[in-house]
């Protein structure tokens, strides 16, 4: 006898196959959800940490904003502390001018030859007037002036001859203009012995 199968089988796997397929597809699209979901997750918690981060990196700049502005302060006092440190040091070198010059006058005048009659100094310029023996000795007196670092240059304003106790004498005034020697200016003076 012939069985004759009624049921439509292949409809059936066709069925099945569909079913399968749909739940592979429904499986798959869900699985991708759940992935996209949890990579969602992960960058909202990401994007969270970013943006604590964020906060916490502003308020240490607004820390550093202060000590910045600290900091431009301090540089500031610096540079005005300096620049009154080398105005004290000019103050000292200059101060210590007129007594160098004092000195080297005081040093180089030939008492036997010449003596003076008057010295002013207003700012770096030295006025000198005095009586001499000789033309010869004031001009002796203007080189030796000349040697010395404290005095730059020197000038002859008048000579004349004057007499004084019954002797023909030279009177004369010198202008000389004055000041600190280069290489003391950025270190210690010597001293005179």
């Amino acid at each position: 006898m012939v069985y004759i199968n009624l049921l439509p089988v292949r409809e059936i796997k066709q069925r099945v196959r569909a079913k399968r397929q749909l739940l592979g597809i429904a499986t798959g699209f869900i699985c991708l959800l759940v992935i996209l979901g949890i990579a969602g997750y992960m960058q909202a918690g990401k994007v969270e940490r970013l943006r604590q981060e964020i906060s916490s990196l502003k308020k240490e700049k607004q820390r550093y904003k202060k000590i910045g502005r600290q900091i431009k302060q301090l540089e500031k006092d610096r540079q005005l502390i300096e620049k009154q440190i080398e105005i004290i040091r000019q103050l000292k070198r200059s101060s210590s001018l007129t007594v160098h010059i004092l000195d080297e006058i005081a040093n180089i005048t030939p008492t036997d030859r010449m003596w003076l009659m008057s010295l002013s100094q207003t700012g770096n310029n030295l006025q000198l007037s005095g009586m001499a023996l000789d033309n010869r000795t004031i001009a002796k007196y203007m080189e030796d002036l000349k040697r010395s670092p404290y005095i730059k240059s020197v000038n002859l304003v008048s000579s004349s001859l004057k007499t004084y106790a019954g002797r023909n004498l030279k009177s004369f005034s010198l202008s000389c203009s004055i000041g600190v020697p280069e290489e003391a200016k950025g270190k210690k003076l010597p001293e005179k012995k």
